[in-house]
């Protein structure tokens, strides 16, 4: 019996090193992203985001909030989930004077349009973010957003259109 509690002790030994392991990579990641890069991402259509972010964003809960809290305080128009009754795939979305269109493409099946039509605004989007349920931030820049309408080709396998389609996301326009 007392040959067993050592051997237990390893094992719970090697499972909290993991744990503090995971959870160091975790806040290292967090650390590595300053204020001014999280800005930079959620403004500015140019701006690259480093590997540290994209890590960061997809590991780290809070890191993901504030970046909620910043694009809604910087956002020209919300779209909200669907829906709870909502299944299936989503096509259109509408929100704050603006309407998003999933659209396939005639000329290849693999292709798909997406569509942001303005109703009587003058704001031009120049950034588009996807927020999924307990998952990542999808983010598009809109290059070219004229008269009040943006028409983008996308592959029907990129994971902004998976996202879009999806009820339970959210949609900010920046």
């Amino acid at each position: 019996m007392t040959a067993a509690i050592p051997k237990h002790a390893e094992t719970i030994f090697h499972m909290l090193d993991h744990f503090d392991t995971l959870t160091q990579k975790t806040n290292m990641s967090h650390n590595k992203v300053g204020f001014s890069e999280l800005y930079a991402y959620a403004t500015q259509g140019d701006h690259v985001p480093t590997s540290a972010l994209k890590e960061a964003l997809s590991s780290n809960l809070n890191l993901r909030r504030d970046l909620k809290r910043l694009l809604n305080k910087q956002s020209i128009a919300t779209m909200m989930r669907a829906a709870a009754a909502s299944s299936g795939q989503i096509e259109r979305r509408e929100g704050d004077g603006f309407v998003i269109t999933l659209r396939p493409s005639q000329a290849d099946e693999n292709q798909i349009y997406l569509l942001i039509h303005s109703e009587d605004r003058d704001d031009s989007p120049s950034l588009l973010f996807v927020e999924e349920e307990n998952g990542p931030f999808h983010r598009l820049v809109i290059e070219d957003f004229y008269d009040g309408e943006a028409q983008i080709l996308l592959s029907v396998q990129d994971d902004i259109v998976k996202a879009l389609r999806k009820p339970k996301v959210d949609v900010i326009l920046r």
